[in-house]
Parts: C-alpha cells; sequence; structure tokens
C-alpha cells in the first residue's frame, strides 16, 4: 500500500508541473491586414531545458496554418522548460516574419506577427537643369506608413542629409535599369538639389505591388 501511495504521489507531482495553455498564430500583411502569403506555412515548438549544464531540447508541437495564416492548438508546458515558436517564411517575404517567439507558461499566447511582401524598384535620376559640375543631388525613400519597414539610407547620415555623398554634376542615369527587391506599399521620396544659383527640394510618392516591377525617375 506504502509503495502504491510513494507512485500516486510521484505521477501528481509530475502532472501538476505542467499547464495546458491555448495558443494561437495569425500572420499578418502590413498593408492588406490578412496572411494569405503564410498559407500552408509550418510552425513548430521547440521545448528546452538544461538537467545538468547541458542544454537539451525536442520539437513538442507542429503543424501547418490554414488559408489565412493562422492556427489554434493547446500545448501542455512544464514550468521548469522554455518554449520557443517558429514560422517558415515563405520566399517572397521581405520585411517580418517570425523567426522566433517565446511562449509565456501562465496565460493562453494570441501571437501576431506583421509581414510585407516583395515587389521591385529601379530607381533613377537625371539632371535635366545642369548649371554645372558643382551640382549635387541627393534623395531618399521610404515606405510612407512606416519608415522603420524600409528606408533606403544611401544619401543620409544619422538621420539628415550626408554632406560628403551626393551626386554631383551633370549626371544622366535615365537609362539605366537596376531593380531591387523592396517591401511592397505606398512610398514617399524626397530629393534635394544643390546648386550655385540655390538649393531646391522635391517630394513625391509612388507605389510598389507584390511580385511587380516598377520604375521611378527623377527629373531635377
Amino acid at each position: 500500500m506504502k509503495h502504491l501511495i510513494y507512485i500516486t504521489l510521484i505521477l501528481f507531482i509530475a502532472t501538476s508541473c505542467k499547464k495546458e495553455t491555448a495558443v494561437v498564430i495569425q500572420a499578418q500583411d502590413y498593408i492588406t491586414g490578412d496572411g494569405s502569403a503564410y498559407a500552408g506555412q509550418e510552425y513548430a515548438v521547440a521545448e528546452s531545458w538544461t538537467p545538468f549544464q547541458e542544454t537539451k531540447s525536442k520539437i513538442v508541437a507542429t503543424g501547418l496554418l490554414d488559408a489565412n495564416g493562422k492556427a489554434s492548438f493547446n500545448l501542455k508546458m512544464n514550468r521548469n522548460r522554455k518554449y520557443v515558436m517558429g514560422v517558415s517564411q515563405p520566399d517572397n517575404i521581405c520585411y517580418g516574419g517570425l523567426v522566433q517567439h517565446y511562449l509565456d507558461h501562465e496565460k493562453n499566447n494570441t501571437v501576431v506577427f506583421g509581414y510585407a511582401e516583395c515587389g521591385y524598384l529601379d530607381i533613377k535620376s537625371n539632371n535635366v537643369n545642369c548649371e554645372d559640375a558643382n551640382d549635387e543631388f541627393r534623395y531618399k525613400y521610404y515606405v510612407s506608413s512606416n519608415p522603420d519597414i524600409y528606408i533606403f539610407k544611401g544619401f543620409l547620415y544619422n538621420g539628415v542629409w550626408d554632406p560628403e555623398d551626393f551626386i554631383k554634376g551633370c549626371q544622366d542615369y535615365s537609362s539605366i535599369y537596376i531593380y531591387n527587391q523592396r517591401p511592397v506599399g505606398n512610398y514617399t521620396v524626397e530629393w534635394e538639389v544643390k546648386r550655385t544659383s540655390g538649393t531646391t527640394t522635391g517630394i513625391d510618392y509612388f507605389t510598389i505591388t507584390e511580385n511587380d516591377s516598377m520604375s521611378y525617375l527623377i527629373e531635377y
């Protein structure tokens, strides 16, 4: 009888160390709000612990996101172990995603992560009002709603125009095509031109769409 009590006690202690929590994953496009780009992507939860100064880990949950990039499941979590979740990323993602996210033992976990898909941009310039070889031209462009998603810093230093970096003289780059992968969205482009006669500035807007290529020319 004593052995039975001990075994029951051990099973009770082992069971009480685990708590079941609900986990919800939702991918969310920064522009449209849906998660369809992540349809069918795999998620996985890894459990890790350190018994004798050597970390061990194992996969304790896997599955696929649905047609709108969502999944929900229940997970039993040991209070003395760590749980990190990751989601595989589609090829055409230029910003965001979910590399890893630590799950909370004490509450249900709703993990919403944003992303932006890719388009292609060719931005070029042409000094159509050139005065002399001392002309200076600088530009920047960024996602209008959130420059943290993407901002071109080629002619910037600590967030302001770099006095040492510019396109000099009577340059025409209108016939050169160089497409770079950029997050989709609405962009703002700003530029500054310094000439002997004075300094002028300009601002305009353009849109990069998913899997599309667009070219933008600044004539100054």
